[in-house]
């Protein structure tokens, strides 16, 4: 059996690549490791790639990496804005802004917006003009490029190797992999996908916003656990991973689920209450974490459930 592999894109030397530990995960569990890789052309060319390559993987690995521009969700966020500003009018506007997989809805009841969130032209135009800087970071091991908003909003400086192609590609593929129930597991930028996909949205930077204080973005090594997290009782990730008490995983990102796409549910929570992973119930195997499973020995068993839902 065939999984597809994402890559990512090493802005330092303009190398695509993939963590050698996503690959030897999959092929541990007995499936062959393909690499997928964006091209060059915009969004509209690599969402008819999506539809090339989805014929040729029997399973598909989201992996980490940079953010997803914002653009792909902001229509969203811009509708939650208006129906938070109108309660009289809400139900209405969520109904007409729904989109084909419903709309979106709060993680948890304490769930709460970014703080920086302003009216939609304010909003709206930051994210058209988002705009490289001359910051180089480290993300994952890769030195990528910064970016930052003109007429700046706090929340929209900072984002990390955004590529509109890996975007286009990653997000098409998402939704046929959902559509015709191909076995998915998204992994931090991953489990982002899949919810920005089926029609969430994402907080641009969980400190700035005013999500949490804590920051997750761990140093070397990563198969040091260091923070706390609990599965959700009586989810698929709960019977993969063989418990719901409280454990430890890594962590490396600066974003994080805002609103939860309709199809999804929440199958693990950060010790700070961000959404640490999500499931569509209604699939046999549709299922995103964001912390790194692949440098964690006792978390290999969700690739051999990615491999054995093939």
């Amino acid at each position: 059996m065939i999984i597809g592999i994402t890559t990512t894109l090493n802005e330092a030397d303009s190398f695509q690549r993939v963590n050698i530990e996503y690959i030897n995960r999959v092929a541990e569990a007995g499936a062959t490791p393909v690499l997928i890789t964006p091209i060059p052309g915009g969004v509209e060319a690599n969402k008819a790639l999506a539809h090339e390559v989805v014929e040729l993987v029997d399973g598909l690995l989201f992996t980490g990496g940079g953010d997803i521009h914002p653009r792909f969700y902001m229509d969203v966020t811009m509708s939650h804005v208006r129906a938070s500003l109108h309660p009289e009018e809400a139900a209405r506007i969520q109904a007409v802004e729904a989109g084909p997989y419903g709309a979106p809805q709060r993680a948890a009841d304490y769930a709460s917006d970014c703080v920086h969130c302003p009216v939609d032209d304010a909003l709206r135009n930051a994210v058209d003009n988002i705009r490289a800087t001359d910051e180089r970071v480290v993300l994952d091991g890769r030195e990528v490029t910064a970016l930052a908003a003109v007429n700046s909003i706090p929340c929209l400086d900072g984002l990390l190797a955004v590529s509109e192609n890996r975007d286009g590609l990653e997000l098409e593929l998402a939704r046929l992999a959902f559509d015709r129930g191909i076995p998915t597991l998204g992994i931090c930028r991953g489990m982002q996908v899949l919810n920005v996909a089926l029609g969430g949205t994402l907080y641009r930077d969980l400190c700035v916003c005013g999500i949490t204080d804590a920051q997750h973005m761990q140093e070397k090594p990563y198969a040091n656990a260091q923070e706390a997290a609990s599965v959700v009782a009586g989810t698929q990730l709960d019977r993969i991973l063989g418990t719901h008490q409280q454990g430890k995983i890594n962590s490396i990102h600066h974003q994080g689920v805002n609103l939860l796409a309709a199809p999804l549910t929440v199958n693990a929570w950060g010790e700070d209450r961000i959404v640490e992973g999500v499931e569509a119930p209604n699939k046999d195997f549709f299922l995103g974490v964001q912390w790194h499973p692949e440098y964690l020995e006792n978390h290999a068993s969700l690739f051999q459930a990615l491999a054995d839902a093939c």
